[in-house]
């Protein structure tokens, strides 16, 4: 690192830490405007290819508006780019590499992809290095400057930082992933799965929405929106997770809560100090066919759900929840929330007195 200055360093370690407060929902753009205050660039890109598939797309700052023209000479020739080969060359263990150490500039101007994509928006010079690669796919980072070439300083400076790009694209990658997977899980039709990722000292990390409905149908009061899980279950992962003491008698099984003949099981799946917690119920099944909106509603007010608080658990407006109301009740041929209550769990499964009380947790219980 002969080139390197404090300065320099004091710009990488400021850069990286504006990478921890990028919303997970603005990686790339975030992540590019990063970049480039490190290593000044005119435009800098995130490009993911599958050269043996022969696809790629790309995110670019300051986003570049570029004519159909220059859009297909991009597509027709970006395998024809001489640092391709060099970047699945280096993957595992190759740094950034700039076009000036691969090929001359008379060679470079001579190249196809030059001269209809790169020539016409003034673009001489390119550092590229690669942040991540999956099943053949390469996530790389590319730099566009159409000045002066990148010196050893600013490659030395992308190098550093190279490590902790890579990091970050994998864990908002992992983030998007996740998300994908709640929401599967909420999609799916024919029973009621929550999931729980839980955080340090049983707090919420992630919660899907099946599982938000679950714990306000079974918990007084629960602060899960504040990333709190209900009393009763923080004291029975304080339980499944001490030291074992042969005096202390220890529970080791699910947690189970029982209603109206209906079962609610909690099982932890441990991970180290966090872990999960997968929470069943069996699904309602009215006999007139419900949306699975409908279905939400129909099982948060038959817990005991008032419009207001159904609405903020589902997060829609108490009218829409009214309207999903009444369209249950046509379908379902009632005019109440009882007589629903008294078609979806039978006699013992029905809210006693007024919608406003919300029923207790049941007793803990073995396998």
């Amino acid at each position: 690192m002969t080139g390197l200055r404090a300065s320099d360093l004091k710009r990488l370690l400021d850069a990286l830490r504006d990478c921890e407060r990028v919303p997970a929902g603005e990686a790339f753009p975030q992540l590019l405007e990063v970049v480039s205050s490190v290593v000044p660039a005119d435009v800098v890109a995130i490009k993911t290819v599958n050269p043996r598939g022969r696809h790629f797309d790309h995110h670019l700052h300051p986003r570049v508006e570029v004519t159909s023209d220059l859009e297909n000479a991009l597509s027709r020739l970006f395998f024809q780019h001489p640092l391709l080969g060099h970047v699945r060359e280096a993957v595992g263990d190759g740094g950034p590499i700039r076009l000036s150490d691969v090929l001359s500039t008379r060679a470079w101007r001579g190249q196809p992809l030059y001269q209809e994509f790169y020539r016409p928006q003034g673009i001489e010079h390119q550092m590229m290095c690669v942040l991540n690669t999956y099943h053949g796919t390469i996530t790389c980072l590319g730099l566009n400057r159409t000045g002066g070439d990148f010196s050893d300083t600013d490659r030395e400076l992308l190098e550093l930082a190279q490590p902790y790009l890579a990091a970050f694209l994998r864990a908002r990658h992992a983030t998007a992933w996740l998300e994908a997977a709640l929401a599967t899980l909420d999609g799916a039709d024919g029973g009621a799965h929550g999931l729980v990722l839980l955080g340090p000292h049983s707090t919420i990390k992630t919660i899907n929405r099946t599982a938000r409905m679950l714990l306000a149908a079974y918990f007084t009061s629960p602060t899960h929106e504040d990333r709190a899980l209900p009393g009763e279950l923080v004291a029975w992962l304080a339980d499944r997770r001490r030291l074992p003491d042969p005096a202390v008698p220890r529970l080791t099984g699910d947690y189970v809560a029982e209603r109206g003949g209906r079962r609610l099981t909690v099982r932890l799946f441990p991970h180290g100090a966090c872990g999960a917690l997968l929470l069943t119920e069996s699904s309602p099944r009215p006999a007139a066919p419900l949306t699975a909106r409908e279905s939400e509603v129909l099982w948060l007010v038959a817990h005991g759900r008032t419009s207001v608080q159904t609405a903020r658990t589902l997060r829609i407006s108490p009218r829409t929840v009214e309207k999903h109301l009444a369209n249950i009740y046509t379908k379902l041929g009632v005019v109440s929330r009882t007589e629903a209550a008294l078609h979806l769990f039978g006699q013992a499964g029905a809210p006693s007195g007024a919608d406003t009380h919300a029923p207790g947790p049941g007793p803990l219980a073995g396998p």
